[in-house]
């Protein structure tokens, strides 16, 4: 189905991909791994058509697609060959509903109405429109109101969409995965996964891009293992060992040393009393808890159930209810300045939307925030009363952070939107370590990250909290990292605390948590 010969891509001076060969017969699942900046998402969006590879000069060698030649230009090219592509970073419209992200491009019309006027003036049938796109998303598992905004929705939900729009195609021969379980919770991923083995089994090639290499073993026919733009393996089923891929992704192996178990003095710092949050597909109802200095509270639970509504409500960007206070003084949630002058910083699960300036520099991320809200990285100028940026602390700062958190790029200048979504990732925490924060709330830390960045992500956040003193509130749906970070783990169901698991609980306890029961609850035969 898809045979690639030769692909090489360079952006300036920096060489991304080197001779890539690859081969996908129909039908197959192809696991393709490396680290952040290894060059996936740049062969994926060559074989997509994307704007930024022909913006940039284009690529060398050649497609092969169903056994024909093809020069992919762009996504229209892409799409009309039959490729489909679920993007790392979704490739939405905000403002349209549900069901017309779905079948945007691809609507039902009212027949009399394309008799007369044509197919491009037909009036558009929203009732069937809505109606297949529920069906569609049913199949995914997924329940929700097609008409509600895009903008709206949580990013677990958007990946849903992103797959159903896909899938929804008549043509689809070779259905692109840039990790499209990132963002989804470890059951929510099983289902996802089901659906990609369904969709192979009927003749659809798929490559499957994951950070999660215990999922790319389980769904995946081969890995192929992509390492600084090269292709170092690729791996037959038999060959499928997660330590082996691990090391060919980093070049050494990797080791995470187990964290010590702590007794915190059960200080208030903040307390949530009554607490709600209006996020839609991830409501929060009636949260009661306190949360201690010095800890790193984890919030758990499946997709839709309310763990990254946690952030944003606190940040005012949904509406809340009851009342979120910092010692005696009750925290205004309708404005994150409020928010940030107590000391409160908050890292979005949404990188890209929420979380950087996509056309500035990696520096210029990095230092923002603490310029504005904390007047660091300034210096007074003599010649009026007007602050300047200290350059040289600002470019100290933003080297130390690129080697604290590994971020693969060419230097400080470049601008972020030219980074893999690793590497963003990275740079948003890096911004959250200059705030200095009291009080760090983040959300899926890790998404998108791979397995190698992973560890020193969830190093440096140990880090902050253990030599700054910081306090953590981290949303995930990966629950080993909770279990590994945090001190302890609220459980969300249905919106509301199910209660606080110790990190020390097994996964059957937290998996009945995660579905509403206890473990006393099981029934013994």
């Amino acid at each position: 189905m898809l045979k690639i010969c030769g692909i090489s891509k360079s952006f300036g001076n920096q060489e991304v991909l080197k001779s890539v060969n690859l081969e996908i017969p129909p039908g197959e699942i192809h696991g393709l791994v490396g680290e952040n900046g290894a060059g996936k998402t740049t062969l994926l969006n060559i074989l997509f058509g994307r704007d930024i590879i022909r913006h940039s000069g284009g690529y060398s060698g050649e497609i092969y697609f169903d056994e024909q030649k093809v020069q992919i230009n762009t996504s229209r090219d892409a799409i009309e060959l039959g490729i489909g592509m679920v993007h790392q970073e979704f490739a939405l419209i905000p403002n349209m509903s549900i069901s017309e992200n779905i079948r945007i491009g691809r609507e039902y019309v009212h027949q009399p109405s394309e008799k007369i006027l044509g197919t491009a003036l037909a009036l558009i049938d929203k009732k069937q429109t809505r109606e297949e796109a529920r069906k569609i998303l049913q199949k995914l598992g997924v329940n929700t109101d097609v008409n509600l905004k895009v903008l709206d929705l949580s990013v677990s939900l958007k990946q849903f969409i992103e797959l159903a729009r896909e899938i929804s195609r008549e043509n689809l021969k070779l259905l692109i995965l840039d990790e499209p379980t990132a963002v989804l919770s470890r059951e929510d991923a099983q289902a996802f996964i089901k659906i990609v083995k369904e969709i192979a089994e009927k003749g659809t090639a798929v490559i499957f891009i994951s950070h999660r290499l215990e999922e790319v073993i389980a769904v995946c026919h081969r890995i192929t293992v992509l390492r600084d733009g090269n292709i170092i393996n690729t791996y037959q089923r038999d060959q499928f060992e997660i330590n082996r891929i691990a090391e060919s992704m980093i070049g050494h192996s990797l080791n995470r040393a187990s964290r010590p178990r702590r007794v915190l003095e059960e200080k208030s710092i903040m307390a949530f009393r009554n607490f709600a949050v209006a996020m839609p597909g991830e409501l929060i109802e009636d949260l009661n808890i306190n949360l201690y200095q010095g800890e790193i509270l984890g919030i758990a639970g499946l997709s839709g159930h309310g763990k990254l509504a946690l952030g944003k409500g606190i940040m005012g960007i949904y509406p809340t209810a009851g009342h979120v206070s910092i010692g005696e003084r009750i925290l205004d949630t309708s404005n994150s300045a409020d928010a940030l002058s107590q000391g409160i910083y908050y890292v979005p699960d949404d990188r890209r939307e929420t979380g950087l300036l996509m056309d500035h520099s990696i520096m210029e991320n990095i230092i923002f925030t603490a310029l504005q809200q904390k007047n660091r990285f300034l210096k007074p100028s003599l010649f009026s009363l007007m602050s300047r940026i200290d350059y040289p602390a600002s470019t100290t700062y933003s080297i130390n952070s690129i080697q604290t958190f590994d971020i693969r790029c060419q230097n400080i200048h470049q601008k972020v939107s030219t980074l893999s979504g690793g590497n963003q990732q990275k740079v948003c925490l890096a911004r959250a370590l200059a705030m200095e924060a009291q009080i760090l709330i983040v959300s899926e830390p890790s998404r998108g990250v791979d397995i190698g960045a992973k560890a020193r992500i969830l190093e440096a956040l140990s880090r902050i909290n253990r030599e700054l003193g910081t306090t953590i509130i981290m949303a995930s749906s990966e629950l080993d990292e909770l279990k590994y970070l945090c001190d302890r783990i609220v459980v969300l169901y249905e919106g509301k605390n199910f209660g606080i698991l110790s990190p020390n609980d097994d996964d059957l306890t937290f998996a009945l948590a995660f579905s509403g029961k206890r473990k006393e609850e099981l029934c013994v035969i």
